[in-house]
């Protein structure tokens, strides 16, 4: 099951076998979603003995094994990755798997996953997917939500 939270804070529950890209002869079928838009990138630097990972753009189905890809070289015992998710535009659930996975896999080892500034959709999925509590945000670089 995939959830997906849409900016109007609405969110939508559908199965695997939902998600689709092209029906037969590259036509979109009735009745499926359509992948997002390739907008997505990573930028590697080193803060400390932390590795820092920017993602900017758009994690989805089509796009989160390339986050993975982006994290799991730098995966080893007593590392640290910090995910700098601020320029994230839109985050699905599937994404909420490569999450869990890396962290898990740096906690075993003695190693923690950070999650810096968070954008307004990554912190929304995070809620919604009752993952938040998973997952350390360092938020002291975050300005507050002005209400205006």
């Amino acid at each position: 099951m995939f959830l997906y939270i849409n900016d109007d804070l609405s969110a939508r529950v559908i199965s695997r076998s939902a998600v689709t890209n092209t029906g037969r002869g590259g036509r979109q079928s009735a009745g499926t979603l359509p992948l997002m838009a390739d907008d997505f990138s990573t930028e590697v630097t080193r803060e400390g003995d932390a590795t820092v990972i920017h993602v900017r753009g758009e994690i989805d189905l089509a796009t989160c094994e390339r986050l993975r890809d982006a994290i799991e070289p730098h995966l080893g015992p007593r590392q640290t990755i910090v995910l700098e998710l601020s320029g994230v535009g839109f985050m699905d659930s599937s994404c909420l798997n490569v999450l869990l996975h890396a962290r898990g896999t740096l906690t075993a080892d003695g190693g923690s996953l950070v999650l810096r500034n968070p954008s307004d959709a990554a912190r929304r999925l995070l809620t919604a997917g009752q993952a938040e509590h998973l997952l350390q945000v360092e938020a002291d670089e975050r300005p507050p939500d002005r209400q205006g």
